[in-house]
């Protein structure tokens, strides 16, 4: 399918081209890229072969240009399942690891009884991690270094 000229104007080459050389989602930088091809006159194989795509992607960034403008160069957002937690959910969790030492089993009984939401062990895992808590396993247990030592200087 031979197609024609794709025509821009001095103001969306220009704008195009800075697309290609700051835009940090390099998707963007790519379908601009192939749109300055076009302009430039490339064979949509050439532009198949030089950015090493699918010549029904290279269309239809031709197609969406034409129809959309420069909104098709960057994704929508996309949507996925909602949060579990919400904001007083992640206030409270914070509030009771403050206060005391507690495993995330301990967390998903507690939100279940006061706040009514069944969560997974994971879930209040990964809020723990983006609250900016840490923990670490330990190895060794103070009082059985005291013994060790104490054992030492016995002998």
């Amino acid at each position: 399918m031979k197609l024609s000229h794709l025509e821009l104007s001095a103001d969306e080459r220009t704008k195009l081209q800075e697309i290609v050389a700051k835009e940090s989602d390099w998707r963007a930088r790519q379908r601009a890229q192939t749109l300055l091809y076009f302009n430039d006159g490339w064979s949509a194989k050439t532009i198949v072969a030089q950015q090493d795509l699918n010549i029904d992607t290279v269309y239809d960034r031709r197609k969406n240009w034409l129809s959309k403008g420069f909104a098709f160069l960057f994704d929508v957002h996309r949507s996925g399942a909602p949060p579990k937690l919400n904001a007083i959910h992640l206030d409270q969790i914070k509030t009771w690891a403050d206060e005391e030492a507690l495993t995330a089993l301990t967390i998903v009984a507690r939100l279940m009884e006061d706040c009514i939401v069944e969560v997974s062990v994971s879930t209040v895992s990964n809020a723990l991690k983006m609250l900016g808590f840490i923990w670490i396993r330990t190895r060794h247990t103070l009082k059985n270094n005291e013994m060790k030592s104490g054992l030492d200087y016995q002998s």
